[in-house]
């Protein structure tokens, strides 16, 4: 039987402890399922956001911290940079990047954000949002924390449309990637979840259309591979 994603509470609490426990060798699965190509794109997407010297950020699902890493160079000593995740293993594992550093990671939810209105430069995300449960709940709150002006960058899968392309991409994403997966932690029906949350996860074209509707002007998205992978950019209003 296809893995079916959990629905409702019962969803939160699948990702919160299912992340915990694959937290030590995410990063590991990442580069092996993208052939490190995660790395590239997370910096497309730190450089898109047009960070500058004192600026603040926040990186939710933030899992291990990657990203909550570059931005914490982009806006330098004077900057400030957060890191949101609610699993508690990812955020262990974003913590033990560089003990030392000035980033500071929290736990919390991405639908209800323990963060002042208006108080963020930008907001990023990577692979994160079809893990809310309410995705709308999730845009709404970025939006709030952002100051007038501020920029959400949104990296995650996109839809592939061209027919052959299409067809490698899943067999890819639904065979492959699971037995990768299970290599670095048997029995682990996470890498079932990644391909099936996948097809819940709207559109290129829809996911624009939800942040206009929530408030979010001058949207934009970049495709990579082919449409498989996007970056998503919005602004709120001035």
């Amino acid at each position: 039987m296809a893995f079916q994603v959990p629905k409702g509470e019962e969803k939160y609490d699948y990702v919160q402890s299912k992340f915990s426990e694959i937290a030590q060798k995410y990063d590991l699965f990442n580069d092996l399922i993208t052939q490190g190509f995660h790395r590239y794109w997370k910096n497309q997407l730190v450089g898109a956001a047009g960070l500058q010297a004192g600026d603040q950020a926040l990186d939710i699902c933030c899992g291990t911290g990657d990203i909550t890493e570059r931005l914490e160079k982009a806006v330098g000593p004077s900057g400030r940079v957060w890191g949101l995740d609610f699993s508690i293993g990812m955020l262990q594992a974003g913590r033990s990047r560089d003990p030392l550093s000035n980033r500071r990671f929290v736990q919390g939810d991405a639908m209800n954000l323990p963060i002042r209105t208006g108080s963020m430069d930008a907001v990023t995300v990577g692979f994160g949002l079809r893990n809310l449960v309410r995705l709308e709940d999730g845009l709404d709150e970025v939006l709030r924390v952002l100051k007038p002006g501020g920029r959400f960058m949104c990296l995650d899968m996109g839809k592939v449309t061209l027919p052959i392309a299409k067809d490698i991409f899943r067999l890819y994403f639904f065979h492959v990637v699971p037995k990768v997966g299970r290599l670095l932690y048997p029995g682990q029906d996470m890498f079932d979840y990644f391909p099936a949350s996948s097809l819940e996860y709207p559109a290129q074209e829809k996911l624009s259309g939800l942040l206009k509707d929530r408030g979010f002007t001058n949207v934009s998205f970049t495709n990579y591979h082919l449409g498989s992978t996007v970056i998503h950019k919005a602004y709120k209003p001035a």
